[in-house]
């Protein structure tokens, strides 16, 4: 099915060959879902930057699979293509990131909600903040869940939802266990909603389990 509002640059695990990351083209904007270190190279390669009046990008916590190439990203968008990215974000630490790392104030603005986009605080681990979110685009609404080892959060949103974006893992932890959440993905989907599965640690396991009851 290829009518969902995400594009996947990557689906792997932390420790996989492509990050998590996806994204949104809608006329002449570009909406990137998290921003890992091996991302860099596939949107330099992937995009021409002189087709988008916004580049936005939304990050939802700091590991470095998914924020490890965010400065890069936006230190090339500015000295090469002379545009100001915005970064959605409410990692606590994200301007300080951002600092070290030697990104100039002027090549970036942080936001941190937008109309028709709402954070949702979940849990991961221990020394860092994790949101996933909510987004309404072209009367789609998606949930994503970012990386969490919880659903709890994001069962409140799941009203009239399209599409909902899940973080699943064979051996759980950090992230869902997949094993736990089976039944309950199940009546997520049966209500209407499509479910996608991402930041897999074990494509071929989770494969398995599931039997092809969601998209991948």
């Amino acid at each position: 099915m290829k009518n969902n509002l995400l594009n996947f640059l990557g689906r792997d695990s932390g420790f996989g060959e492509k990050n998590n990351s996806a994204y949104i083209e809608i006329e002449n904007k570009l909406i990137i879902i998290d921003c890992g270190f091996t991302v860099f190279e596939q949107v330099k390669e992937k995009f021409d930057f002189n087709k988008y009046n916004n580049i936005e990008i939304i990050i939802t916590h700091l590991h470095n699979d998914h924020a490890g190439s965010l400065s890069q990203v936006i230190l090339y968008l500015w000295f090469i293509y002379n545009k100001k990215t915005t970064v959605y974000s409410k990692c606590s630490r994200i301007k300080e990131y951002l600092d070290i790392t030697g990104t100039p104030s002027d090549a970036y603005e942080i936001k941190d909600k937008a109309d028709n986009l709402e954070f949702i605080k979940t849990e991961h681990v221990e020394h860092l903040d994790a949101y996933g979110f909510r987004l309404n685009i072209n009367n789609k609404n998606i949930v994503y869940t970012g990386d969490t080892n919880t659903l709890e959060p994001f069962l409140p949103y799941l009203n009239n939802v399209d599409e909902f974006y899940v973080d699943v893992s064979k051996f759980g932890g950090a992230h869902i266990k997949i094993d736990n959440v089976l039944e309950m993905l199940k009546k997520i989907k049966e209500s209407g909603t499509n479910v996608y599965l991402m930041h897999m640690d074990d494509k071929k396991y989770i494969e398995e389990i599931t039997k092809g009851e969601f998209f991948m």
